[in-house]
């Protein structure tokens, strides 16, 4: 079933046959088309079970926007294999709400604790989405003073976890 503003732009098109509302009922038309191969994407996906494949190829992105402006995510598994250009820009847009959160979480703990952010001398990154860009740069202008310091972003929460299971299980 159309949507209510399809329908108005439909009853317009018949009432008035303005060019504006042809133009957009073509727009309607063509989102709803554009909807409907990204879902059997999406669908070839399910079926042929790639679901971490594309996990992969999303986080593949990640890292590389965080070095990079843009990159192309290439889904050679996907029929007409798609290659979607991304932008670090859409990808900031993307985790800019995660990113606030990170903030004002540092923010609170920061009130809680009574600890000015100009007493904090050093930030540890570790783990991969401690290499994100819009991250590091947030949490840089909340601790100005801090030195920062990197971990291995890609193995140190397992090196974690394992100390952690030889405390507990050894």
């Amino acid at each position: 079933m159309a949507s209510s503003s399809a329908l108005e732009t439909l009853i317009e098109l018949a009432t008035t046959e303005s060019d504006e509302a042809a133009k957009r009922l073509g727009q309607a038309i063509r989102a709803c088309e554009d909807t409907e191969q990204k879902l059997a994407l999406l669908l070839q996906l399910v079926d042929q079970r790639d679901g971490h494949w594309l996990a992969l190829k999303v986080e593949e992105a990640k890292i590389a926007l965080s070095d990079q402006d843009a990159v192309v995510l290439e889904l050679e598994r996907l029929a007409g294999k798609p290659q979607v250009p991304l932008s670090r820009g859409g990808f900031n847009a993307a985790i800019g709400h995660l990113v606030g959160g990170i903030e004002t979480t540092v923010a609170k703990l920061l009130r809680d604790a009574g600890v000015n952010a100009a007493q904090i001398d050093t930030v540890f990154f570790t783990g991969g989405s401690s290499g994100v860009r819009l991250l590091r740069e947030t949490i840089g202008a909340l601790l100005p003073a801090a030195r920062r310091v990197e971990g291995d972003l890609f193995g140190s929460i397992g090196a974690g976890l394992a100390l952690d299971a030889q405390r507990r299980f050894a």
